[in-house]
Order: C-alpha cells, then sequence, then structure tokens
C-alpha cells in the first residue's frame, strides 16, 4: 500500500501542475562517446548542468538528455531512460538558462583559423573519422577473452557545392579476436554499411535511393530501398519500398521487404504551445509470406515547463499472425511519458511503457544497465529538486510490470552535487531497494568526474548489486563493479576517451578498456 499511494501522490502532482510559456533553442551534437553526447553550445548559450534538453530528428523530439557538463561554448548530456542510437549530426532543442553572452574579443583570430574548415562547411560537406579499441579479459577461467579494433567513418553532404544533391556515408569496420578458456582462438572481420544514401532535393521535394537510416518510419529504422518525400515547412509526408539489411552482417538481403507512408506534422515557429506529431501504416514480408503489418503514431505537446510525449503501435494481422493472435488488432507497444519543471528547481514526472524491445548502444553493460533494461516495462513517477542549480536529490518509483523482471516493485533515491567548486565537480549517488517474485535487493551507484584543466575531464563510478534469489532457496548473490574514464581534447574538433571497468562476484569476473580518438571536420 505504501507504494500504491506513492506512486499515486507523484501522478496527481504530474498533472495537476499549472503551465507557463518558454522559446527554445537549438545545438546540434559534434561527438558521441557511449552515452555521452557533446554539444556546440554552452553556458554562453543558455545551456546550465542538470538542465533537461531534448534530442530532435527530421522534426521530431525521439528522447530526452540531461546536461551533465557545461563550459562557455560546449557541453555534455546523457540520455534520461531509452533512446535511440546517438550519431554526430542529431539536434537538440532547448530553453535557454539565461540571454547568451556577447562574442569575446579576439573573434576575427578565431575566424581566420577556421577558414579551412569554413570552406568544406560552406560546401555542405561535414564529417568524422574516428578508431577504437575495445578490450575484455575474462577472470573467471570459464568465458573467452576479445579484442575489437574498429573504425568509424562518417560524411554527409547537404546540397553540395549549391546543387540540390544530398549524400551520407556511414562505414564501421571492425575485426574481433576471441581467445576461448580452452585455449582455441579465431577471428571474425565486418565492414558494416549504417549508411549509404544519395539523394536529389529540389526545393520540396526529395528523392533518395540506397541504404537509409530515417526515423520517421517508427519502427522501420534501416533499409535499402527508395525514399520519395515531401517536406514543406510544417508538414511532411513521404512514402518508401525497400528491403531490410541482414541482422548479422548488415549486408543485402532480399528476403525480407517492407514498404510503406507516413506523416508528420509541427505547430508554427514560435508558438506558446508546441507541437510534432507522425505516424504511418508499414508492411512487411518475409519470402513472400506475411512478416508484420502495422500502424503507429507518435505526439508530442510542450507547454512551458510541461512535456508529455506518446507513442503507440498497433499491429493490423492477417494471414498466419491473425490465427496466432486470435484478434485482429495487437497493441504491440505504448510509452507514455509526462514531465513538468516548476519553481526553477522542482521537476516531476511519470510514464508508462510497454515497448517489447528498446535498443540503447553502449560502450559498456554494467550490473545498473541490465537492471535497468530488465525493470523497464510498466509505470513509474518520479520526483526531483535542484536547489541553486548544483545540488540534486531525486526520488523514483517504479512497478515493473513485464520484461524479465515479472512483477515487481523498486524504489529509487539519487543524491547529486553538479558544477562543483573551479574544478566543475559533479557527483552522484543512487540507490534502489527493489522486490519481487523472483528477486529481492538493493543496487547502488557511485560517479565522480572533474575538470583537469579546460581540455580534460577524469570521471570515476562504480558500484554493486546484492540480491536474495527466491527461486533457489534464498541464495544470495553480490556483484561489484568499478572504472574510470578520461576524456581530452587534445586539439581542435579531436576527442580521445580512455576507459577502464572490473566487474566481479555472481556469475562476472571480468575487465573491460576501451579507447577511442575521433577527428570531426
Amino acid at each position: 500500500m505504501r507504494h500504491l499511494a506513492m506512486r499515486s501522490l507523484l501522478i496527481v502532482l504530474v498533472l495537476a501542475m499549472p503551465l507557463a510559456p518558454a522559446l527554445a533553442d537549438e545545438a546540434k551534437v559534434t561527438y558521441v562517446s557511449g552515452s555521452t553526447v557533446y554539444l556546440e553550445a554552452g553556458s554562453e548559450n543558455g545551456l546550465a548542468v542538470g538542465a533537461l534538453i531534448e534530442l530532435v530528428r527530421s522534426g521530431q523530439v525521439v528522447a530526452q538528455l540531461r546536461v551533465t557538463y557545461v563550459t562557455g561554448k560546449r557541453a555534455t548530456a546523457t540520455p534520461e531512460g531509452a533512446s535511440p542510437e546517438l550519431v554526430v549530426g542529431d539536434v537538440v532543442r532547448f530553453t535557454p538558462a539565461a540571454p547568451p553572452a556577447t562574442a569575446a574579443a579576439g573573434a576575427p583570430a578565431a575566424a581566420a583559423t577556421e577558414s579551412t574548415e569554413k570552406k568544406v562547411h560552406d560546401a555542405g560537406i561535414r564529417g568524422r573519422i574516428g578508431f577504437s579499441f575495445l578490450a575484455v579479459r575474462d577472470n573467471s577461467g570459464l568465458g573467452q577473452d576479445f579484442t575489437q579494433p574498429s573504425l568509424d567513418l562518417r560524411v554527409t553532404g547537404t546540397q553540395v557545392g549549391g546543387a540540390p544533391f544530398d549524400f551520407d556515408i556511414d562505414l564501421r569496420p571492425r575485426r574481433t579476436y576471441r581467445t576461448r578458456f580452452d585455449g582455441v582462438k579465431d577471428d571474425t572481420s565486418s565492414n558494416r554499411f549504417y549508411s549509404l544514401m544519395g539523394a536529389w532535393r529540389p526545393g520540396d521535394f526529395k528523392l533518395a535511393f540506397g541504404r537509409q537510416m530515417n526515423p520517421s518510419l517508427g519502427p522501420i529504422v534501416l533499409f535499402d530501398g527508395l525514399l520519395g518525400e515531401y517536406r514543406h515547412e510544417r508538414f511532411a509526408a513521404g512514402v518508401f519500398a525497400g528491403t531490410e539489411p541482414d541482422p548479422v552482417s548488415y549486408g543485402f538481403d532480399s528476403g525480407t521487404r517492407d514498404y510503406g507512408a507516413y506523416f508528420e506534422g509541427t505547430s508554427a515557429p514560435g508558438a506558446k504551445t508546441r507541437y510534432w506529431l507522425d505516424g504511418g501504416l508499414l508492411s512487411s514480408t518475409t519470402q513472400g509470406e506475411v512478416n508484420r503489418d502495422m500502424a503507429y503514431f507518435a505526439g508530442r505537446v510542450i507547454h512551458g515547463g510541461f512535456t508529455s510525449y506518446l507513442l503507440q503501435q498497433v499491429d493490423i494481422n492477417r494471414g498466419w499472425r491473425k490465427t496466432a493472435e486470435g484478434s485482429d488488432f495487437t497493441n504491440s507497444g505504448t510509452f507514455v511519458s509526462l514531465r513538468y519543471s516548476f519553481a526553477q528547481s522542482w521537476s516531476i514526472g511519470a510514464g508508462y511503457d510497454s515497448r517489447r524491445n528498446v535498443r540503447v548502444y553502449r560502450d559498456f553493460v554494467t550490473p545498473a544497465t541490465e537492471f535497468d533494461d530488465a525493470y523497464r516495462q510498466g509505470y513509474w513517477a518520479g520526483i526531483d529538486w535542484r536547489p541553486k542549480g548544483h545540488w540534486l536529490i531525486g526520488l523514483d518509483a517504479r512497478a515493473s510490470r513485464g520484461g524479465s523482471a515479472g512483477s515487481a516493485d523498486s524504489d529509487s533515491l539519487v543524491l547529486g552535487a553538479t558544477n562543483w567548486t573551479k574544478v566543475a565537480l559533479d557527483v552522484t549517488v543512487r540507490g534502489t531497494h527493489y522486490t519481487g517474485p523472483y528477486l529481492d535487493g538493493t543496487l547502488y551507484v557511485v560517479s565522480a568526474s572533474f575538470d583537469l584543466g579546460s581540455r580534460v575531464r577524469w570521471e570515476f563510478r562504480g558500484g554493486g548489486r546484492n540480491e536474495t534469489d527466491n527461486n533457489l532457496f534464498q541464495t544470495t548473490r553480490s556483484v561489484m563493479w568499478y572504472g574510470t574514464e578520461l576524456q581530452v581534447m587534445p586539439w581542435r574538433h579531436a576527442f580521445l576517451t580512455l576507459a577502464w571497468d572490473r566487474t566481479s562476484g555472481g556469475e562476472e569476473n571480468n575487465d573491460q578498456a576501451y579507447a577511442t580518438l575521433s577527428w570531426r571536420f
């Protein structure tokens, strides 16, 4: 009863809050490291640590991010909950905390150093090239060690040279070397194209061909084929036809074919109440047989500090799927999120998530991320307080009603200090207590990061899970992990990340090391 009363109170508070108007600004994502994104805006543009911002693609909001670090001209942020894969070139939308500062003296000299870059950008071309290396060492003697060097090339062209032509190339070759516990070694390689697209775009019309990644298509994000689109100011509509790449090798595969149509609509620029709507109809077949037919709708409304988001997916059953499901329609996914920020320091949120699968890209998987994935489906409510913009006290109650956790409840308390002292110290402590039919236990997570000069930031992190398995004669187990990460900007537009993590206890005992160096142009 305590959990139910707490959740009901928080949800009522969310729905009862008054609304107030606000204006928004935008910035681009310039670099991605794991679940951390780097933004081309900072305190001079009105960004502040702790601010909640929105990730926008093709005019629609697809995720929320929390700002974790800010300097005058740049900032970093991490996703709040589930999100799509974060990529360079994504746009974030935010409400400035203060008017932008004036340009610093010496701007002409800075402009001179950017002349070469400006010529490339004026031609409509941007990109990134990077190298990364992941190494995992198994310390249990029962698993396998592996290393994985990889490259990352991303080049985009928009109205190249003033012509009505766009292109996008996203290539990620990698090689994996494995050593099993019995000493047997093997290696595999892959050259994955996530995008290889050209488009003719005269005015409001666009005809794109090749491998494309288009979030407007709902659950079908990546396909090989043709897309025709009309986009004008506040409205867009399109049709597409193509095939899905092989899910393992990402090579061309004609077995699964997709067809569909979609639409998008947005509010007028500068409106006090802003909204984004999109939806569509999709049909998919595999080897000529019905695979999936579905309709989807998504909508977001923002008014002042209030943000609401709804995603609904409905399967339309025919053929063998109708026989298997026993009905013409199946609710295949609902996601609802409500959040209100008020009195400059308080935020309240609630939501519901029944989606079957959510793709989340991470460089590292820890017991904390595994826990959050297992308890994702269900409903939640939370409240947080950020006095003076430096401190954080948050409370979250969640009832899981799906996924691997089954019917379980969890309560979390988060304490933090952000952008504290001259080294911009950030400290966060999280404690979660959970109960369910399979497991009872506690989870704790601690992280701290600080600046080492203007171009270096160092992070330490760790945590543990202590739980009792109710199905195995009250067996108890403990898992602990800790690690560190160094983020360096050695020169203009270059980013270096060095990270190491160790996990021990339970069924896991391994070390993970990760390094990446990239340059954007």
